[in-house]
């Protein structure tokens, strides 16, 4: 299948792949957790074909974290990146009871932004 490679208004292909990870933390390895957390969103802003990622964690301990690829190599690479399959192992040993991960193809996108909204717009006098 031919991907259409046209940019759209953010910089990124019409078309693009979200890996979706969704995780329950277990109660160990706070510190480490985060430290290998940030080394690896910093590794996985390096690589080629990386879009962006976007994450969240609920109080609860579930996370989800979804990042964004060009197309299926870039995450294929990313997934046997020599640092990426050792924080993969330590997150099987230390970090998460459960995670499923999951890869769609992105093929619409809408979006807000509270801040283009006109400012200082004042209601219209009675005369």
């Amino acid at each position: 299948m031919e991907i259409d490679r046209t940019l759209d208004t953010n910089g990124w292909p019409e078309r693009y792949f979200a890996v979706i990870f969704t995780a329950q933390r277990s109660l160990s390895g706070d510190d480490i957790y985060d430290m290998t957390t940030d080394r690896m969103v910093l590794l996985a802003q390096r690589q080629p074909g990386f879009l962006g990622v976007e994450s969240v964690r609920g109080d609860d301990g579930i996370g989800i974290t979804v990042s964004y690829w060009v197309d299926r190599a870039a995450i294929a690479n990313w997934r046997q990146h020599a640092e990426h399959l050792a924080a993969q192992a330590l997150g099987r040993q230390e970090f998460y009871d459960w995670y499923r991960i999951r890869v769609a193809e992105v093929v619409s996108e809408r979006g807000f932004i509270a801040a283009n909204i006109v400012e200082n717009s004042e209601p219209e006098q009675e005369s």
